[in-house]
Order: structure tokens, then sequence, then C-alpha cells
């Protein structure tokens, strides 16, 4: 057997981000973390060597993914294009025009998908950046989440709608109505089979989307939702609020 132990410092320069406010992370193949920040820069932090900066966006990173077979790297912008690029980081081609990309990801069958403010979703082949479809969805976009596995592309509206498409199929799968205006996160999961939402009003609420229905609405925030997160090993949610305060669920 072998070990190896690896420590890093929040204040140390190997977790410095770029330049200004940083919007997006993601873990990739053999450790290495990409961080999306407001200048449009990615940069690429592999365990044990130098920092790797990835230029070309003209506005801010808003979201970044791996693919499964850690192949690609892809970035969503708000300059209105997805940037391509190898796990290394060598760029390969930039896709989309219009409005700010809002999230991306791969599905199921490892096509690429970016998805645009005003509710605009394209699916791209990443080997050949050819469009592959294009749907139009909701135009009151506030927030979106990704099902394990890539298949279900959950949506949280402005006014008040949470929306499950399934990326394999032409229409939606379900759509739930939410109190207390606009839904400001989402998170799955990590079976895929309940929903969180959080927003306005303060309140998260769980769905089970293989019944269809609300299981539980926790309180406790005093500010609006805006992050949510499962923890992968134990049935707890994390939800953080905007008076400041991370709070840890007990799920059922």
């Amino acid at each position: 057997f072998t070990a190896e132990l690896l420590r890093y410092d929040p204040r140390g320069e190997a977790l410095k981000g770029g330049k200004g406010l940083v919007y997006a992370l993601a873990y990739g193949p053999k450790g290495v973390l990409a961080l999306g920040d407001a200048a449009g820069q990615v940069r690429l932090l592999p365990p044990g060597r130098p920092p790797l900066d990835l230029k070309g966006h003209a506005s801010y990173v808003r979201d970044l993914a791996f693919s499964p077979d850690g192949r690609y790297l892809a970035s969503a912008s708000g300059d209105g294009t997805v940037r391509l690029y190898e796990a290394q980081g060598r760029f390969l081609r930039a896709l989309g025009k219009g409005p700010a990309f809002l999230k991306v990801g791969f599905d199921a069958q490892g096509r690429l998908f970016g998805l645009q403010l005003r509710g605009n979703l394209t699916l791209f082949d990443p080997a050949t950046g050819k469009v592959l479809a294009a749907r139009p969805l909701s135009p009151y976009l506030f927030s979106a989440a990704q099902s394990p596995g890539g298949r279900v592309l959950a949506l949280g509206l402005s006014v008040g709608r949470v929306e499950v498409w399934d990326l394999a199929l032409p229409g939606k799968r379900r759509e739930v109505r939410v109190p207390g205006g606009p839904v400001y996160a989402l998170a799955f999961s990590p079976d895929g089979r309940y929903l969180a939402s959080g927003g306005q009003d303060r309140e998260v609420r769980l769905y089970d989307l293989d019944a269809g229905l609300l299981e539980r609405v926790y309180v406790g925030h005093t500010g609006a939702v805006y992050g949510l997160d499962f923890n992968p090993q134990t049935p707890a949610l994390a939800t953080g609020g905007g008076e400041g305060r991370v709070l840890l669920f007990r799920l059922p």
C-alpha cells in the first residue's frame, strides 16, 4: 500500500483565485481544481504543479464543468459563449452566441449543454462543436441544477416555479409551484430522488421527484436562501442564507 497526504493552506499561493470574485468552481481528473472569475479567466490548479491561466472570455465566468470521462472542461460566460478545453487546458473552440450563459454541463450521453439567460438550451457535440439540438425553455430563469448522471435539468424561475426537464426527451417531466417568489438555488440529492429549492421567502423545500410530492419544508434562515448542497455520504443538506449563516438539516 502507498499513502499520500495533501495539505492545502488557504493563505498560500496555490489556492489564490484569479482576478476579482470567483464565481465558479469544479473538480476534475486527478484532483485538478478549476476556478472561474469575474474578469473572464479560468484558472486550473493541478496538485503539486503551478497554476495555469486560461484566458479568452470577455466577461465573467459563471459556471464550469468537466466531462464525466475527464476529457473536456467547459466554461460558461456572461459574454454569451461557452469555451471548450481539453481537461489539461488546451483550448479547442468557442460555442454559442447571444445572451449570457448561466450553466454548462454534460448529459448522460456525453453531449455538452449550455443554458442561457432567457431560457435557451443548446446541446453540442463536444468533439466537433456541432449544434445537435436547441430548445427554448422559460424566459424567467434564475437558477439551475443538473441531476447526478446528467439526464435531468431543474430550472428555478423568478415567478416562483421550478421546472424539471429530461434532456433526453422533448418535453418537461413536471412543474412545481413554489410560493414566495424567485427561486435562487436548487440542488439534487446524490441519488437523484430529491430536489431542494431555496429562494426569497427564506424557506428550503425538499421534493420527492419519484412521488411528485413536497416532502418537507425547512425553516431557520432570516435572509433569502442562495446556496444548497447535499452531503454525498450522510443524509444531510447544507443551506446558505443571505444573513450570512450556513445551516445543516437532517434529511428524511
